[in-house]
């Protein structure tokens, strides 16, 4: 890790979502440092992407004790409706990788990676190209998302989500829509680039075998069924 000290990006404690029925995803406790690279494994469908919602600040808790996101009470802007204060964190230091891509339509997909850094007025064109080209969507740049294949789109979402160098990457499935062939290469620019910013890294994938020889720590979410609540706990 170059240039950024090991310092604690989250802590959260019982952070938790309801849903009809009374399902309820709950962070129990996590305290997530920069460098650290976490796989958050669990079957379909018991929340997983409910948890990452909640980590970007896009998803708003119905309950917690403690939301600290780089020292920064995220409990608070949320009680105070600050959602232009929870852009501006999302924009600075998140990079967000989702299931479906999540391309803007009616930009083409250089405009597509490059919106986050217009966002927060950086520009490092060195590093665009060597996202695009890394990747392999170089040929593809003037079209538009639907001109293209769903695992191209799912690999430009990745370039979208690391052209700021953010310090937080938040990965749901990154490699469920792309060729096996691909998954390698997206999987190890992931890690690459946490080396080399001391970002942290929170994914989930059900490609858990392929995923851990990259040396993530799995982090198992805890079913109790019979309360109908998914819990997730880590801490270093």
């Amino acid at each position: 890790m170059s240039g950024v000290q090991k310092k604690e990006i989250f802590n959260l404690e019982k952070i938790s979502r309801q849903f009809t029925g009374g399902i309820s995803i709950e962070i129990t406790k996590a305290r997530i440092m920069l460098g650290d690279k976490i796989l958050i494994s669990g079957p379909s469908g018991c929340g997983k992407s409910t948890m990452l919602g909640m980590l970007s600040l896009a998803l708003k808790p119905d309950r917690g004790k403690t939301f600290l996101c780089d020292q920064i009470d995220i409990l608070q802007k949320w009680k105070n409706n600050k959602r232009d204060d929870l852009a501006i964190l999302r924009a600075s230091l998140f990079g967000f990788i989702p299931q479906t891509a999540g391309l803007i339509p009616f930009l083409n997909i250089q405009e597509n990676i490059s919106m986050p850094q217009r966002l927060v007025g950086k520009k490092d064109q060195d590093w665009f190209f060597y996202l695009v080209n890394r990747l392999e969507i170089n040929q593809i740049l003037s079209h538009k998302p639907h001109q293209v294949s769903v695992g191209q789109r799912q690999r430009v979402a990745v370039a979208r989500a690391l052209i700021n160098h953010p310090l937080i990457v938040l990965a749901d499935e990154p490699t469920a829509s792309v060729h096996p062939s691909l998954a390698d290469g997206i999987l190890e620019l992931l890690l690459e680039t946490i080396e080399k910013t001391g970002a942290a890294l929170i994914m989930t994938s059900h490609d858990t075998k392929r995923t851990l020889q990259y040396g993530l720590t799995e982090v198992p979410c805890e079913l109790d069924q019979e309360n109908q609540i998914t819990r997730l706990s880590y801490e270093v």
